[in-house]
Protein backbone atom coordinates (compact mmCIF):
# COMPACT_ATOMS: atom_id res chain seq x y z
CA UNK A 1 0.00 0.00 0.00
CA UNK A 2 1.12 3.52 -0.65
CA UNK A 3 2.82 5.39 2.18
CA UNK A 4 0.39 8.25 1.52
CA UNK A 5 -2.64 6.05 2.06
CA UNK A 6 -4.78 7.17 4.97
CA UNK A 7 -6.26 4.96 7.64
CA UNK A 8 -9.57 5.37 9.51
CA UNK A 9 -9.36 7.34 12.74
CA UNK A 10 -11.87 7.76 15.54
CA UNK A 11 -13.29 10.96 14.07
CA UNK A 12 -13.79 9.54 10.56
CA UNK A 13 -14.76 5.93 11.28
CA UNK A 14 -18.49 6.66 11.05
CA UNK A 15 -18.02 8.51 7.76
CA UNK A 16 -16.06 5.62 6.29
CA UNK A 17 -18.66 3.07 7.38
CA UNK A 18 -21.43 5.12 5.77
CA UNK A 19 -19.47 5.16 2.48
CA UNK A 20 -18.43 1.51 2.53
CA UNK A 21 -21.77 0.00 1.45
CA UNK A 22 -22.55 2.51 -1.36
CA UNK A 23 -19.04 2.13 -2.75
CA UNK A 24 -19.31 -1.66 -2.68
CA UNK A 25 -22.71 -1.56 -4.38
CA UNK A 26 -21.35 0.77 -7.07
CA UNK A 27 -18.31 -1.46 -7.69
CA UNK A 28 -20.42 -4.62 -7.87
CA UNK A 29 -22.83 -2.90 -10.25
CA UNK A 30 -19.91 -1.89 -12.45
CA UNK A 31 -18.61 -5.46 -12.43
CA UNK A 32 -22.00 -6.88 -13.42
CA UNK A 33 -22.23 -4.29 -16.18
CA UNK A 34 -18.82 -5.28 -17.53
CA UNK A 35 -19.84 -8.96 -17.44
CA UNK A 36 -23.01 -8.16 -19.39
CA UNK A 37 -21.03 -6.19 -21.96
CA UNK A 38 -18.61 -9.09 -22.35
CA UNK A 39 -21.52 -11.46 -23.06
CA UNK A 40 -22.98 -9.00 -25.57
CA UNK A 41 -19.60 -8.72 -27.31
CA UNK A 42 -19.17 -12.49 -27.56
CA UNK A 43 -22.70 -12.97 -28.91
CA UNK A 44 -22.20 -10.21 -31.44
CA UNK A 45 -18.85 -11.62 -32.64
CA UNK A 46 -20.30 -15.11 -33.01
CA UNK A 47 -23.31 -13.72 -34.84
CA UNK A 48 -21.10 -11.71 -37.20
CA UNK A 49 -18.96 -14.77 -37.88
CA UNK A 50 -21.96 -17.02 -38.59
CA UNK A 51 -23.59 -14.41 -40.83
CA UNK A 52 -20.43 -14.09 -42.93
CA UNK A 53 -19.47 -17.79 -43.10
CA UNK A 54 -19.90 -19.21 -46.63
CA UNK A 55 -21.82 -22.35 -45.64
CA UNK A 56 -23.49 -21.35 -42.39
CA UNK A 57 -24.94 -18.15 -43.80
CA UNK A 58 -26.89 -20.15 -46.42
CA UNK A 59 -28.58 -22.41 -43.86
CA UNK A 60 -32.22 -21.49 -43.26
CA UNK A 61 -32.13 -22.56 -39.62
CA UNK A 62 -29.37 -20.01 -38.93
CA UNK A 63 -30.93 -17.15 -40.84
CA UNK A 64 -31.87 -15.42 -37.60
CA UNK A 65 -28.26 -15.34 -36.36
CA UNK A 66 -26.69 -11.92 -36.80
CA UNK A 67 -24.56 -9.45 -34.84
CA UNK A 68 -26.30 -7.37 -32.20
CA UNK A 69 -27.36 -4.02 -33.59
CA UNK A 70 -25.61 -1.16 -31.84
CA UNK A 71 -23.18 -3.34 -29.90
CA UNK A 72 -20.47 -0.68 -30.22
CA UNK A 73 -22.80 1.91 -28.72
CA UNK A 74 -23.69 -0.36 -25.80
CA UNK A 75 -20.05 -1.21 -25.08
CA UNK A 76 -18.95 2.42 -25.37
CA UNK A 77 -21.56 3.78 -22.97
CA UNK A 78 -21.51 0.81 -20.60
CA UNK A 79 -17.74 0.79 -20.21
CA UNK A 80 -17.68 4.49 -19.36
CA UNK A 81 -20.38 4.03 -16.72
CA UNK A 82 -18.58 1.00 -15.23
CA UNK A 83 -15.30 2.92 -14.90
CA UNK A 84 -17.09 5.75 -13.08
CA UNK A 85 -18.69 3.23 -10.71
CA UNK A 86 -15.34 1.58 -9.91
CA UNK A 87 -13.58 4.78 -8.87
CA UNK A 88 -15.22 5.41 -5.44
CA UNK A 89 -14.40 1.96 -4.02
CA UNK A 90 -10.89 2.06 -5.47
CA UNK A 91 -10.12 5.39 -3.81
CA UNK A 92 -11.81 4.41 -0.55
CA UNK A 93 -9.41 1.47 -0.26
CA UNK A 94 -6.40 3.55 -1.37
CA UNK A 95 -6.03 1.50 -4.52
CA UNK A 96 -4.70 4.17 -6.86
CA UNK A 97 -1.11 3.70 -7.97
CA UNK A 98 1.35 6.24 -6.58
CA UNK A 99 5.10 6.70 -6.97
CA UNK A 100 6.43 7.40 -3.49
CA UNK A 101 9.90 5.87 -3.32
CA UNK A 102 11.30 9.12 -1.93
CA UNK A 103 8.25 10.15 0.09
CA UNK A 104 8.13 6.95 2.13
CA UNK A 105 11.55 7.81 3.62
CA UNK A 106 10.66 11.45 4.33
CA UNK A 107 9.90 12.72 7.86
CA UNK A 108 6.40 12.13 9.22
CA UNK A 109 5.48 15.82 8.97
CA UNK A 110 6.40 15.90 5.28
CA UNK A 111 4.38 12.76 4.60
CA UNK A 112 1.37 14.22 6.39
CA UNK A 113 1.64 17.50 4.44
CA UNK A 114 1.88 15.68 1.12
CA UNK A 115 -1.07 13.47 2.03
CA UNK A 116 -3.21 16.54 2.80
CA UNK A 117 -2.18 18.27 -0.43
CA UNK A 118 -2.77 15.16 -2.58
CA UNK A 119 -6.19 14.41 -1.09
CA UNK A 120 -7.27 18.05 -1.29
CA UNK A 121 -6.31 18.26 -4.97
CA UNK A 122 -8.17 15.04 -5.66
CA UNK A 123 -11.22 16.45 -3.87
CA UNK A 124 -11.15 19.62 -5.98
CA UNK A 125 -10.79 17.69 -9.24
CA UNK A 126 -13.55 15.21 -8.34
CA UNK A 127 -15.89 18.02 -7.34
CA UNK A 128 -15.15 19.92 -10.55
CA UNK A 129 -15.82 16.89 -12.75
CA UNK A 130 -19.04 16.16 -10.84
CA UNK A 131 -20.20 19.71 -11.43
CA UNK A 132 -19.44 19.56 -15.16
CA UNK A 133 -21.09 16.14 -15.52
CA UNK A 134 -24.25 17.59 -13.97
CA UNK A 135 -24.34 20.44 -16.49
CA UNK A 136 -23.56 18.01 -19.31
CA UNK A 137 -26.50 15.86 -18.21
CA UNK A 138 -28.80 18.89 -18.31
CA UNK A 139 -27.61 19.82 -21.81
CA UNK A 140 -28.04 16.30 -23.20
CA UNK A 141 -31.48 16.02 -21.61
CA UNK A 142 -32.54 19.44 -22.89
CA UNK A 143 -31.60 18.72 -26.51
CA UNK A 144 -32.51 14.98 -26.28
CA UNK A 145 -29.43 13.80 -28.14
CA UNK A 146 -29.50 10.08 -28.88
CA UNK A 147 -27.12 7.45 -30.23
CA UNK A 148 -27.03 6.78 -33.95
CA UNK A 149 -28.32 3.20 -34.17
CA UNK A 150 -30.29 2.44 -31.00
CA UNK A 151 -31.54 5.97 -30.28
CA UNK A 152 -30.37 5.67 -26.68
CA UNK A 153 -30.62 9.04 -24.92
CA UNK A 154 -27.06 10.16 -24.20
CA UNK A 155 -28.03 11.64 -20.86
CA UNK A 156 -28.48 8.11 -19.52
CA UNK A 157 -24.72 7.68 -19.61
CA UNK A 158 -24.27 10.96 -17.78
CA UNK A 159 -26.48 9.68 -14.95
CA UNK A 160 -24.13 6.77 -14.30
CA UNK A 161 -21.09 9.03 -14.48
CA UNK A 162 -22.67 11.59 -12.18
CA UNK A 163 -23.52 8.95 -9.57
CA UNK A 164 -20.00 7.54 -9.65
CA UNK A 165 -18.25 10.90 -9.39
CA UNK A 166 -20.63 12.26 -6.75
CA UNK A 167 -19.79 9.24 -4.61
CA UNK A 168 -16.10 9.68 -5.42
CA UNK A 169 -16.30 13.29 -4.24
CA UNK A 170 -17.69 12.14 -0.89
CA UNK A 171 -14.88 9.60 -0.62
CA UNK A 172 -12.34 12.32 -1.40
CA UNK A 173 -13.90 14.49 1.31
CA UNK A 174 -13.55 11.67 3.83
CA UNK A 175 -9.94 10.99 2.89
CA UNK A 176 -9.10 14.69 3.01
CA UNK A 177 -10.45 14.94 6.55
CA UNK A 178 -8.62 11.78 7.51
CA UNK A 179 -5.35 13.06 6.01
CA UNK A 180 -5.16 15.82 8.63
CA UNK A 181 -4.77 13.14 11.30
CA UNK A 182 -2.62 10.88 9.12
CA UNK A 183 0.05 9.11 11.18
CA UNK A 184 2.58 7.39 8.88
CA UNK A 185 4.44 4.37 10.18
CA UNK A 186 8.16 4.92 10.16
CA UNK A 187 10.30 2.13 8.70
CA UNK A 188 12.47 2.14 11.85
CA UNK A 189 9.57 1.06 14.08
CA UNK A 190 9.66 -2.73 13.87
CA UNK A 191 7.74 -5.23 15.92
CA UNK A 192 8.87 -8.70 16.83
CA UNK A 193 7.98 -10.97 13.93
CA UNK A 194 6.74 -14.57 14.42
CA UNK A 195 10.11 -15.83 13.14
CA UNK A 196 11.97 -13.85 15.80
CA UNK A 197 9.59 -15.14 18.48
CA UNK A 198 10.11 -18.72 17.35
CA UNK A 199 13.89 -18.25 17.41
CA UNK A 200 13.71 -16.87 20.93
CA UNK A 201 11.62 -19.84 22.06
CA UNK A 202 14.10 -22.30 20.50
CA UNK A 203 17.03 -20.59 22.22
CA UNK A 204 15.17 -20.61 25.53
CA UNK A 205 14.35 -24.32 25.17
CA UNK A 206 17.97 -25.20 24.35
CA UNK A 207 19.16 -23.20 27.36
CA UNK A 208 16.78 -25.05 29.66
CA UNK A 209 17.95 -28.38 28.18
CA UNK A 210 21.58 -27.56 28.92
CA UNK A 211 20.69 -26.76 32.51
Amino acid sequence: MSSLATAPTIGTTLMRRSLEIPCRVAAISGGLLIAALAIITVISIVGRWVASAPVLSDMAMLAWVSPITGDYELVEMGTAIAVFLFLPYCHLRGGHVTVDLLVMHAPAMVQRLLAVVAETLFLVVAGLITWRLYHGLLDKHRYMETSMLLDIPLWWGYVGGLVGFALLTLVCLYRTCDAFTYDPQQPDSKQNSPTQSSSAQVQESSTQGDL
